[in-house]
Order: C-alpha cells, then sequence, then structure tokens
C-alpha cells in the first residue's frame, strides 16, 4: 500500500497559520526518558525519548544537534519544546547528544580496535584513527569533541544510524513508529543528515545463503571467510523517511564542502514515487546567508520554485507558479518573520519556527497516510547498501544490531 498520498494545492499548507487539532488526546506533560544506546564502533549515545500516546500510529521525530568544532557542548536542549508539542500531539521523538559531545563521551575498549580481525573477520574502526596516534595507544575510556578534527565530524553519521536502530527497537515494543521517520536538524547536522537519508535509500535487507566457515591463508597467519549469496532483496529502508526539516540548512561537515545537493536529489528524487522524501527549509527572515543556502538547495530539487513567491497570494496578470514534478508541494521554504537566529535558536518562543512546523506535520497527517508500522527484527537481519549497479557493500550480518560504518565514498565523502 502507499505510505503517503499526494497534497492538491501548496497554498492549503498555511504554514504560518494556527495549529490544527489533531483529535488526539493530549498528554498533560511530555515527560521524556532518559536513553542509552551504542554505535558500532562501541561509542555510548545518550538522550531523551518522549514517547507518545499515539505509539505506532503516530510519526516519529529524530533530531539532531549542531556538532560544533573546538567544542563539546550540545544544543539537543532548544529541541526540547518542539518534542514536547509534539507528544501532545501523540508523535515520538528521540534527542541525544553526538559523540564527543554533552553526555555522549564514553566508549568501550572495541573504540580503539582500529584494523580489521583478521582471525573472526570482524570489522576495525580506522576512522578513530584520527584523533591521534596518542590516545590510540592511550586507549581512554571517554572521548571530547573539543579535540576532534573537522574531517572526522563524517564519522557522526554512524551516530545517526545508530539512533535509527534504536527506534527501530521501541518500535518494536510498540513505543513509537519507525516506519514514518521525520529528521529535523540545525545548521551543519542538516547535511550529515542528508548524508545518512541518502545511504537509507540504498540500504536493503537481504536474504543471505552461506557456504559456512572457511580457513584461509596459512598456519601462521590463518583467517577465516565464507562465500555468501543473496537470494532475495527487500524494498530499500528510505521509504521510511516523510520528511527532513532543516533549521538553517549548512551545506558542509565540519567546515568542508559536502555534496549535498548530490544527496538531496537522491533522496527526493522522482523514482522514488509517492515515497520520495519531503523537506521543509527553514530560515529566518534577516538571515541572508541562510536564506541564500535554503534558496540554493531548494533550486536543485525542485525547479522554479520561489518559496518567497509561492507564500504571496497571486496578482492578476501574474505569471502562474510553475508545476512541480510529481510529488513535491511539501518541498517547501519557509521564512521566519523578523528572526536573524540560526539553527535551533530559531525555536526561541518569540518566533513563529515552532508552530509552523507542527503545521507543517498536522498538514502531512491529514493528506498522507501515516506509514504502517511494522516489526522491525533487526538483529535476525542481514542488510547490505547497494548503490546503482556497483556491488552490494555489508550493512550488517544476521546477529548483529547495529549497521557497519557507512562507507562514506559511495555518496561522495571522504575516506577516514
Amino acid at each position: 500500500m502507499d505510505r503517503r498520498q499526494h497534497l492538491q494545492t501548496f497554498a492549503s499548507l498555511g504554514l504560518l497559520g494556527p495549529s490544527l487539532a489533531t483529535g488526539v488526546t493530549r498528554a498533560q506533560d511530555a515527560k521524556p526518558d532518559r536513553v542509552k544506546f551504542s554505535t558500532c564502533d562501541g561509542v555510548t549515545l545518550e538522550g531523551s525519548f518522549y514517547p507518545g500516546n499515539m505509539g505506532k500510529k503516530g510519526s516519529t521525530f529524530l533530531f539532531l544537534h549542531q556538532p560544533q568544532l573546538k567544542a563539546n557542548t550540545s544544543t539537543q536542549a532548544n529541541f526540547a519544546p518542539l518534542a514536547e508539542e509534539l507528544a501532545k500531539k501523540g508523535h515520538s521523538s528521540l534527542l541525544f547528544d553526538f559523540r564527543g559531545y554533552g553526555n555522549s563521551t564514553s566508549v568501550s575498549p572495541d573504540f580503539w580496535n582500529l584494523v580489521d580481525d583478521p582471525l573472526t573477520g570482524l570489522p576495525g574502526h580506522p576512522h578513530n584513527k584520527l584523533l591521534g596516534q596518542s590516545l590510540a595507544m592511550r586507549r581512554p575510556a571517554n572521548i571530547s569533541a573539543s579535540y576532534f578534527p573537522p574531517k572526522y565530524l563524517w564519522a557522526l553519521v554512524n551516530d545517526i544510524a545508530a539512533a535509527k536502530v534504536f527506534l527501530d527497537e521501541r518500535n518494536d515494543r510498540g513505543d513509537c513508529n519507525s516506519s514514518s521517520l521525520y529528521v529535523v536538524a540545525e545548521g551543519e547536522a542538516c547535511a550529515l543528515a542528508s548524508l545518512w537519508m541518502a545511504s537509507q535509500y540504498s540500504l536493503k535487507r537481504v536474504e543471505i545463503t552461506s557456504s559456512g566457515p572457511i580457513i584461509r591463508g596459512n598456519v601462521f597467519r590463518p583467517r577465516i571467510t565464507q562465500n555468501d549469496r543473496i537470494t532475495k532483496t527487500y524494498p530499500v529502508e528510505g521509504l521510511d523517511l516523510m520528511a527532513g526539516i532543516w533549521l538553517g540548512y549548512k551545506p558542509s561537515i565540519g567546515g568542508l564542502n559536502a555534496p549535498a545537493q548530490r544527496w538531496l536529489a537522491e533522496i527526493t528524487s522522482s523514482k522514488h514515487g509517492k515515497n520520495r522524501t519531503q523537506m521543509m527549509f527553514l530560515y529566518g527572515a534577516k538571515d541572508n546567508d541562510a536564506k541564500s543556502s535554503a534558496k540554493r538547495q531548494l533550486a536543485s530539487i525542485r525547479p522554479g520554485y520561489d518559496p518567497e513567491k509561492a507564500t504571496k497570494d497571486p496578482k492578476p496578470g501574474d505569471k502562474p507558479a510553475p508545476k512541480s514534478t510529481g510529488d513535491q508541494l511539501y518541498t517547501v521554504g519557509v521564512s521566519v518573520p523578523d528572526c536573524n537566529m540560526a539553527g535551533s535558536k530559531m525555536l526561541r518562543p518569540e518566533f513563529s519556527t515552532q508552530s509552523s512546523i507542527v503545521d507543517y506535520v498536522a498538514k502531512m497527517g491529514e493528506s498522507r497516510a501515516i506509514s504502517e508500522a511494522i516489526q522491525r527484527n533487526n538483529r535476525s537481519t542481514a542488510m547490505v547498501w547497494q548503490v546503482g549497479n556497483n556491488p552490494p557493500v555489508l550493512a550488517k550480518t544476521e546477529g548483529e544490531q547495529t549497521l557497519r560504518a557507512i562507507p562514506l565514498t559511495l555518496w561522495g565523502g571522504p575516506t577516514l
């Protein structure tokens, strides 16, 4: 069945109008659960999970804070009022600190295993070499983003992957619906989220037939391998992604230019049909840099669309607005009046950002069926990434709970 349905007219969005009633019994207080979950390389991430009272019949929101250079503070608290409001509407949310920020500083000994294990075949974590040989030798139990080199921030995409696995687990418990996922991000976290979302459109669950363990090499350097064959593939995981909601989109990661338009084009491609992910770009009306960035990204994925003209009533003699290709009427730009703030600071109560987001979500819920929740059962599933006609890359085997490190080069990222 189709996960989403077409919206008939952009004008009906009413993004800056009052919030719509949802018919859902509101929670008196949205009290979050303090949660912890692990990444593929042994970082313990900490955050807050807001369980909405619609459970698997609602949507789920994943919030991503700005990863600052030479700092280890987190801005996730700025998202709390929006998460609370969404919980009142029945939706669930996860806020967490990226590795090295806030409370997410603890790492297991496995974090410092930098090379693959030749006996077991288990992957190492070569990206952690970027933290320096001195740290790798000392193997501390805690890390801090205050000394992360700019290139290392690309590794934070694996934290997003771990967050999705956590949400899948809560989905299976009935606490949320990870098949109807919105991603809310600020600043450079928008680009990180776009990279992760693009990878989701190449990630598939598969059934694999294995030859069993085969010992190769010699007595001095034995290694265990096996021959695997994919016998069945399932739809890409990207179909779970409803929309990206961007607070001041920055097309860079760690100050390094990122091929963000390539990722956005993949996420919103017409080949996904009705299931293509939508985009909401928010920017302060007084923030010219953020406005220019949003308009550039929008022009690359919705040609001919001008967010400023779209919000104005047409006058006699005006040219008709260009038609959108396929289902793009939720891919919009929203200027926040009287706002010169950026990122999650735009959510301050004196601005209309929060009400715009809540209304956007309400309108989508009215016009599109919320994707039906399914049991994920991640631990019993093998998965691969496959980009185009390239050979599949193993993402996880049966029995592994988390995905392996995302191979960034498949999406134009650097080698870490």
